[in-house]
C-alpha cells in the first residue's frame, strides 16, 4: 500500500517558484550578455575589415605607381624626356571614412595612425634632397618610399585579416613585386655598404640586418 503523500504548503510552492524564476532570470541575463558580447565582437570585426580595405587599396595604388615610375624612368633615361613624369600625382595614405577608433585597441590604433605621418615625413625628406638629387634620383627614392610603406600596410592588413578570420586577401602577387623592389636595393647595399642614398627608413632597415 502506497504511503500517503505529504501535503505541499503554499509557502513551499511560492519559494520553489521564486527559485525557478530567479534561476531563469540569471540564465537569461547570462544569455543576453553573451549575445551582446557576440554582437559587439561582430561589430568590431566589421570595423577591422572596413579599416583593412583602405590600406589594401593603398597597396594596390603603390604597386601600380611603381610600374608607372619604371616606365617613366626608361623614357627619361633613354630620351631625357622629363615630361615622362607628368601625371604621376600624389598617392595618399589616409583613412576615409574614418573608422570608430575608440572601439579598437589602443596599440593597434597608434600603429595605424602613425603610418600616414611617417609616409608623409618621408615625402618631405625626398623633397628636401632636391638640392643635389636629379629627377631620376628623386623617383628612385619615391620607389623606395612606395615599396617600403606599401609592404608595411600589407603586413598590417594580413595580420588583421588573420585575427578576424577574413581570409588571406588578394595581395600576394603585389607583395612579391614590392619585395622585389626592396630586394634590388638590398643587393646594391650588400655590394657597397657605404652607399647612403636610400630613404632613411630603408637605410636603417638594411643596417639593422632585418630581412
Amino acid at each position: 500500500m502506497a504511503a500517503p503523500s505529504e501535503p505541499v504548503s503554499a509557502l513551499t510552492l511560492i519559494m520553489s517558484s521564486a527559485v525557478v524564476s530567479a534561476g531563469v532570470n540569471v540564465a537569461w541575463s547570462v544569455i543576453t550578455r553573451l549575445l551582446d558580447l557576440r554582437r559587439e565582437k561582430t561589430k568590431i570585426a566589421h570595423e577591422y575589415l572596413s579599416l583593412v580595405l583602405q590600406p589594401e587599396e593603398f597597396v594596390r595604388l603603390c604597386n601600380e605607381r611603381l610600374y608607372d615610375i619604371s616606365e617613366a624612368m626608361d623614357r627619361y633615361r633613354g630620351f631625357q624626356d622629363s615630361a615622362a613624369f607628368n601625371g604621376l600625382g600624389r598617392i595618399p595614405l589616409d583613412f576615409k571614412p574614418e573608422p570608430n577608433w575608440s572601439s579598437l585597441p589602443i596599440p593597434f590604433v597608434a600603429n595605424m595612425k602613425s603610418l600616414p605621418n611617417r609616409f608623409e615625413q618621408c615625402d618631405r625628406w625626398i623633397t628636401a634632397q632636391s638640392e643635389w638629387a636629379g629627377l631620376d634620383d628623386a623617383y628612385e627614392f619615391e620607389e623606395e618610399r612606395l615599396a617600403f610603406y606599401a609592404l608595411k600596410a600589407a603586413k598590417i592588413a594580413a595580420e588583421v585579416r588573420q585575427q578576424i578570420g577574413a581570409g588571406d586577401g588578394d595581395l600576394g602577387d603585389l607583395v612579391t613585386h614590392l619585395e622585389s623592389v626592396i630586394a634590388q636595393r638590398r643587393a646594391v647595399h650588400l655590394k657597397d655598404p657605404s652607399r647612403r642614398d636610400y630613404i632613411p627608413e630603408l637605410r636603417a632597415h638594411f643596417e639593422s640586418g632585418s630581412p
